[in-house]
């Protein structure tokens, strides 16, 4: 088991015999640390990271379907974290699980653009209200806690301004860009209300191993390495010219754990981009490059989804840098290699 777990961990330089060293030096060496979502892509490889670094680790999950909730995900720090399956409406849970601890990382949202349209109550129950009670949760029983809320990049919807900024104004297209936004405000209000500490990334385009692969509704990039794997077709809407940008897991937890320290972080709002801008088009033959499969074709744009397209995504991210010193360091190249190699071998645990 040990072999396994050393394999796996390795997409992350992790290493298991080490990972209980003292280290006195270090910010998160013994800091008690709760992850909402924690199962899900984002939440455990930040668990896997944190225990690294000597933090006490709980994760908390609804275990929602399709959500990407997967015990797996966890393997290489199974026996060192604790994981908590309940909602984040559930009152009973979340008051005794924020207690006494230092930093909250609030990952646990539902992310389907296409689904939030033809849903909107299903967004609003999954996405707002628990989180209004998971707020309430940290006003009665740990006011004053630091949480790194996640926000997205879709807040900022058609942007207004090119490059985007944290001045940006937000600007939704679809109703789980503007429940995000919502949620954010929250965060900020209950900094107001009751002193809590309060830190919102919104987050691009992220990929990476141990996101779900079973369906394209979440992290759409993530499943097409998935069909070009299989050798199947990627339909590109349009003539894929519009710009993204696409950032490797590692270099998110880096970030993450930036922004989980730095004092002048606090109540905050950041933007995050990436090492390198690309079109849609050259993602795509990324992606089949580092697969050594699969194939595209053009189509036309479906109605559902031309009507959320956001256009060019370019990110000016130098608060962030300016704040943290955090900048990308992966390559689009690098990090797809990476992702394919962990999907290559833990294939049966994802598909």
């Amino acid at each position: 088991m040990l072999q396994i777990r050393v394999i796996i961990g390795r997409f992350l330089q992790f290493n298991p015999e080490k990972a209980g060293d003292s280290m006195a030096d270090n910010y998160y060496s013994g800091k008690k640390i709760l992850i909402t979502g924690g199962l899900g892509f984002l939440g455990s490889t930040l668990a896997i990271r944190l225990v690294e670094l000597g933090a006490e680790v709980t994760l908390l999950d609804g275990m929602i379907p399709d959500l990407g909730a997967n015990f797996f995900n966890i393997e290489p720090v199974k026996d060192r974290v604790k994981v908590a399956i309940a909602n984040l409406g559930d009152r009973a849970a979340t008051d005794y699980y924020v207690k006494d601890k230092n930093l909250v990382y609030n990952i646990g949202m539902h992310s389907c653009h296409l689904e939030s349209m033809t849903n909107p109550i299903y967004d609003l129950e999954t996405n707002v209200i628990p989180q209004v009670h998971f707020l309430e949760s940290l006003r009665a029983c740990n006011p004053q806690t630091r949480v790194v809320y996640i926000g997205t990049r879709a807040q900022y919807g058609q942007a207004l301004t090119i490059p985007i900024t944290e001045v940006t104004p937000p600007n939704p297209k679809d109703i789980y860009a503007a429940t995000k936004q919502a949620v954010e405000w929250y965060h900020l209000l209950y900094n107001k209300i009751c002193g809590l500490q309060v830190v919102s990334l919104r987050l691009g385009n992220t990929y990476g191993p141990r996101h779900q692969m079973r369906h394209p509704k979440y992290g759409v990039q993530n499943f097409l390495i998935r069909l070009a794997l299989e050798d199947q077709e990627i339909k590109i809407f349009g003539d894929g010219t519009q710009k993204r940008e696409m950032i490797y897991v590692e270099d998110i937890i880096r970030c993450l754990l930036l922004l989980g320290e730095q004092e002048v972080c606090l109540n905050q709002v950041y933007s995050i981009g990436s090492a390198e801008s690309i079109t849609f088009l050259e993602l795509v033959q990324a992606i089949l490059r580092a697969c050594g499969a699969g194939r595209y074709v053009h189509a036309p744009w479906p109605e559902e989804r031309k009507t959320i397209e956001v256009g060019d995504v370019v990110t000016d991210f130098s608060k962030l840098t300016a704040h943290t010193g955090w900048k990308p360091t992966t390559l689009l190249a690098e990090g797809l290699q990476k992702t394919v190699d962990y999907y290559r071998l833990c294939r049966e645990r994802y598909w």
